[in-house]
């Protein structure tokens, strides 16, 4: 693996590596979402489904962060928009720390959400700008095990500094989005192919008529769905359970250390098959991942965490590749921004109907993931993937 990653090195460009860093620095400091529906309920005292509520307005921001983000990505070049949305998510993230009244907060996390998230289109277009296309699918690999070598640190630590300060969560998260803007903004050149032909690119409209698109688009919204179980749910679950914060950090920390030991080894394993073939795999092991923690022991939750991350491992680089290569060269930002948007729509609907499902029958919830893991992994299956981008390429 090391000498692999000393290849990576070789032939991935410096712009790549300085966001690699920057991401796993803020990726590390990323403590309060995590910990989000811990914080409502025991800090402020709202009920799970309330909490759930204000969750989902994280993930109602970042739908329209997906869309406006890959158009300012397109329109106005990658790196202003990178550095708006995560010096404006900082600022952000420091006055929720201050906030206490329910009727304050949902609309701070409602903005927070959409702000924070503007940049993620970005740095998928600036992966697929840069980096050469037979690199690209080990480059998102990577940069995926950045963001899980900080998530690996950041639940954990987490659940230790909420037992003495939740503020102090709120104000090293800040601090982490400033300084990955910091980094862009004085290293990080603009990647955008061409930004005077910005206004003649594809439209969402052109992006909605894609079929094998928009079909892989609705595979991922149903998998999402059962990904997003994760936070508030399984939170909730845990809680009902006995369980406290510092459990579910370290419950979570399984899914950060598994891939920050196997990641780089299984992206490039996966490269031999299939984009079609790993994503369906991939959905399979989602699907019984998250079945298995209708059970109540701990270790049952870790065993869990364990097979879904396989499943995520193996999703990561295939779907931005996938995404990457289907995209029009002056469209990247709207089709990576669309496609983020089925996470935005399960990361609102998952808070707001799992703690309503699992207080119906645990059952229902955890057996209702895996048939939609399953029915995304025969639609994935089914999928037709061909060579080359979207209609308008």
């Amino acid at each position: 693996m090391s000498s692999r990653f000393r290849t990576l090195r070789e032939v991935l460009p410096p712009s790549y590596w300085t966001v690699w860093w920057g991401t796993l620095i803020n990726r590390a400091g990323a403590f309060v979402v995590p910990i989000l529906t811990f914080y409502l309920t025991r800090r402020v005292g709202l009920s799970l489904a309330a909490a759930g509520a204000i969750v989902a307005l994280f993930g109602a921001g970042s739908i329209v962060a997906s869309l406006v983000g890959g158009l300012c990505a397109d329109r106005l070049g990658r790196k202003v928009t990178m550095v708006t949305s995560l010096s404006g998510g900082a600022i952000l993230m420091a006055v929720l720390g201050f906030v206490t009244e329910p009727s304050v907060i949902a609309p701070v996390v409602l903005v927070l959400g959409f702000v924070g998230e503007l940049y993620r289109p970005s740095v998928s277009a600036f992966v697929a700008d840069v980096v050469p296309a037979e690199h690209r699918q080990s480059a998102y690999g990577f940069l995926y095990w950045a963001i899980n070598i900080g998530f690996s640190i950041a639940p954990v630590a987490a659940g230790l500094v909420a037992t003495v300060s939740y503020r102090a969560l709120f104000f090293g998260d800040a601090a982490t989005s400033a300084l990955f803007a910091i980094v862009i903004l004085v290293r990080v050149p603009e990647s955008h192919p061409d930004l005077a032909q910005r206004h003649t690119a594809t439209s969402f409209g052109d992006v909605l008529r894609d079929r094998t698109f928009m079909w892989a688009w609705g595979c991922m919204l149903l998998l999402s769905f059962v990904i997003y179980q994760s936070t508030t749910t399984l939170s909730g679950w845990m809680q009902a359970q006995g369980y406290g914060p510092g459990a579910y950090g370290i419950v979570l920390a399984v899914n950060g250390a598994l891939i920050v030991l196997v990641q780089p080894m299984l992206t490039e394993w996966s490269k031999r098959h299939s984009l079609r073939a790993m994503m369906s795999a991939s959905a399979v092991l989602t699907a019984i991942g998250f079945a298995l923690h209708g059970g109540s022991y701990l270790w049952l939750h870790m065993t869990a965490v364990a097979v879904w991350t396989f499943g995520e491992i193996l999703m990561a680089p295939s779907a931005s590749t996938f995404v990457a290569e289907r995209a029009p060269v002056l469209a990247r930002g709207r089709y990576q921004g669309m496609f983020a948007m089925a996470y935005g729509i399960a990361g609102t609907l998952a808070p707001l109907l799992g703690p309503r499902l699992l207080a119906v029958s645990p059952s229902l919830l955890w057996g209702g993931c895996l048939v939609l893991g399953l029915l995304a992994a025969l639609g994935f299956r089914a999928m037709k993937i061909q060579t080359g981008p979207g209609p308008m390429g």
